[in-house]
């Protein structure tokens, strides 16, 4: 078990509360897998091959399907998990919205996660299942200023492999100067080789981007956001805009994702962008979706919506995409 330390505006006391035990999770929601069907571009006519070329070779990580909160069980995520080894759940943790908001799962939820994974271990019923940290506002800045005790707690107590750091005021940090945060947020990367940690690359963490390129560490990795489309496309169909993707960066060791403006209606196409982008078979690519999966409505407030869920679940699966080898799985410490 981590020691606790200060996590944000909760301080010790909410890294406890991550450790504690809580009640056992809501039932399954009876999910099963989509029909499998692996269409391949030579069975198609042969206008339609070159519309699908840049995905040759393209070799993808996976899919982080992030804003999971108290709306959906853990055990259906572990359910899904089992059929699709290339899903990974991302979880937003923000101390002043945390349990609070929609996409900020609560700490009851985490302990009712951690007790469905634990229960799965026992009965020999467990698959391996990937989530991610998504650090914003106090909690980002901890780990910056060199506090590795959250991002510990994860990994020992939950099996976290990923930490994915968000300093832009968009995520309640001050990104003024943050390149000031370089040596110890090395220290943190370092101290936890186990843990990925993923920075999200935006013109305001451009120059923090940088400077950890100067010596990168094993267990760095860029996130490239897409924060505005490109309405050159014209039209008002949302599906119909394109989305400018920055090309990776150079160093080929980092691995990187991309993310925003990502929806289910676009989804293919966004990944044919970036493969054409990226153009380098060696080079595993993932892609983060978190506000093209909530739903609005009658009823629905910005909800984690399960039907959206499997749409691109089933994208990705059709599209049968090269994958590199298998990650660690939290079964495997």
């Amino acid at each position: 078990m981590a020691s606790g330390g200060s996590v944000g505006g909760g301080g010790a006391s909410e890294v406890q509360q991550l450790r504690s035990p809580g009640a056992s999770g809501p039932r399954c929601h009876g999910l099963q897998p989509q029909p499998r069907h692996r269409p391949r571009t030579c069975d198609g006519p042969p206008d339609k091959v070159a519309d699908v070329e840049p995905l040759h070779g393209f070799k993808f990580s996976f899919l982080c399907l992030s804003g999971v909160d108290d709306s959906v069980s853990p055990r259906t995520l572990c359910d899904i998990s089992q059929e699709f080894s290339f899903v990974e759940w991302g979880v937003n943790f923000r101390a002043e919205k945390q349990g609070k908001e929609p996409r900020y799962a609560s700490l009851a939820w985490l302990r009712q996660l951690r007790e469905e994974i634990d229960r799965r271990q026992q009965t020999g019923k467990f698959a391996p299942i990937h989530f991610a940290a998504h650090l914003g506002g106090e909690y980002c800045v901890d780990v910056m200023k060199g506090d590795a005790s959250l991002v510990r707690t994860l990994w020992e107590d939950y099996g976290f492999l990923r930490v994915q750091l968000s300093p832009t005021r968009a995520h309640g940090v001050n990104s003024a100067q943050l390149r000031k945060y370089l040596a110890s947020l090395k220290s943190v990367i370092i101290a936890l080789p186990q843990v990925e940690f993923v920075l999200e690359v935006t013109k305001e963490t451009r120059g923090l981007s940088f400077a950890l390129m100067d010596e990168p560490q094993p267990n760095l990795a860029f996130l490239f956001s897409c924060d505005e489309p490109n309405k050159s496309i014209g039209g008002n169909d949302s599906s119909l805009l394109s989305h400018g993707r920055p090309p990776p960066c150079p160093h080929p060791g980092i691995h990187i994702g991309y993310g925003g403006c990502l929806t289910v209606d676009n989804l293919h196409d966004e990944l044919r962008r970036i493969a054409a982008t990226v153009d380098d078979p060696r080079r595993p690519v993932w892609v983060d979706l978190e506000a093209g999966l909530r739903s609005q409505g009658p009823g629905k407030h910005d909800e984690f919506d399960l039907g959206k869920v499997w749409a691109c679940i089933r994208i990705i699966f059709d599209l049968g995409l090269p994958r590199p080898r298998q990650r660690p799985s939290y079964a495997a410490r």
